[in-house]
């Protein structure tokens, strides 16, 4: 009974495989020159960011695209350390009346969502884009968004976050989760069945974001991202994704195993509220598989007589994890060293299982900066 758990592993390993194969067929569409019309917002919610918003705001005060158009909305989500000084500090000290507008505004109510959601309503500009206070950007972050949008008037749009490996197994590890999570991202995105995005990199039009914003489930800390785009593909608007190079974001990454731990946990507490088809099906592959694997490692420790079917599923779901994994990575232009990934994806089960119990108990997730 036990060899059925190939059904499942098999499932998942087509549908990586797929996905892969569909993405590497698809190259880059360069986008046209145009001359810069929409008036585009920049919204960053952020609480106990002091030591690295500046670095944020330093790298969009650097934008290619004319100041007239562009404004940047930082929301003080009620922190209690000194970031609105440091930012209030920036705006005073590092613009020039020809530079960006910057704004900063405090959110009244509580909650990333809802500095979010107060940041939108201020703002004026037709695209809205959103980043997270330990992100920084390109250049032409902003412009390659204006192309993509007035080449295509999407009413969503996503695009890809780079999280560097850092030192240590447990950042490499985090890295290559974060590397083949964006795989999956723009994948599905790109075969026309988006399943997730993040907040760190996202476009939006304005009256499309307050069209939706009471889809976002108040009730949960986070998740506005993922909900957004639910909601967004269930009135069929269209969701684009821009693969160009200028517009990645640069993301900090998790600096031990329990705060990688509780943000993955976080983000698995909210898939009981999801309700996309496509999402859901691929989540349930994906445990289902996890599953599978980590069921036949438990029989193989108290009988050898399943350890080739362990080998065989993990070889399974390997080959099509490095390759999705992989062309994410040469999307950063890093290697990806294959013992590496092979040790990183024979554990990976049990941190999927891990993850997914953890979710279940709020205490666990709970994660806050200080």
């Amino acid at each position: 009974m036990i060899w059925l758990f190939i059904i499942p592993v098999a499932l998942y390993s087509i549908i990586i495989f797929t996905l892969w194969y569909t993405v590497r067929k698809k190259n880059t569409v360069e986008l046209p020159d145009i001359i810069p019309a929409t008036a585009i917002t920049v919204v960053v919610a952020c609480r106990n960011e002091a030591s690295t918003v500046s670095a944020l705001l330093r790298s969009l005060a650097a934008q290619d695209y004319p100041a007239g158009l562009l404004e940047v909305i930082v929301v003080n989500d009620n922190s209690t350390d000194r970031t609105p000084v440091v930012v209030s500090e920036f705006i005073t000290n590092n613009l020039k009346p020809s530079l960006i507008k910057i704004r900063l505004i405090n959110n009244p109510f509580t909650g990333k969502k809802s500095a979010i959601r107060h940041g939108i309503e201020k703002s004026s500009g037709e695209l809205i884009l959103t980043t997270d206070a330990d992100c920084t950007v390109g250049p032409g972050w902003v412009s390659a968004y204006a192309g993509f949008y007035a080449r295509t008037g999407s009413d969503m749009i996503l695009a890809r976050v780079n999280q560097p490996r850092g030192r240590g197994f447990v950042s490499r590890f985090g890295a290559l989760e974060f590397a083949a999570l964006q795989g999956v991202t723009e994948a599905t995105a790109r075969s026309g069945f988006p399943v997730m995005c993040n907040g760190a990199n996202m476009g939006i039009r304005r009256e499309t974001y307050l069209r939706h914003a009471g889809q976002l489930h108040e009730d949960i800390p986070s998740g506005d991202d993922m909900f957004l785009l639910h909601s967004v593909k269930h009135e069929g608007g269209d969701v684009g994704y821009l693969a160009d190079a200028a517009a990645a974001v640069n993301t900090a990454t998790a600096v031990s195993a329990a705060a990688l731990l509780r943000q993955r946990a976080r983000w698995a507490s909210k898939a009981g509220r999801y309700r996309d088809p496509a999402t859901l099906a691929l989540a349930a592959a994906t445990a289902a598989c996890h599953a599978a694997v980590t069921a036949a490692a438990t029989a193989s420790l108290f009988s050898s007589h399943y350890l080739p079917l362990l080998a065989l599923l993990s070889l399974l779901h390997l080959i099509p994890d490095y390759l999705l994994t992989r062309h994410a990575m040469n999307k950063k232009e890093e290697h990806l060293p294959l013992p590496l990934f092979i040790i990183m994806d024979f554990l990976y089960p049990f941190w999927f299982i891990t993850v997914g119990l953890l979710s279940f108990f709020p205490r666990m997730r709970e994660f806050r900066k200080r």
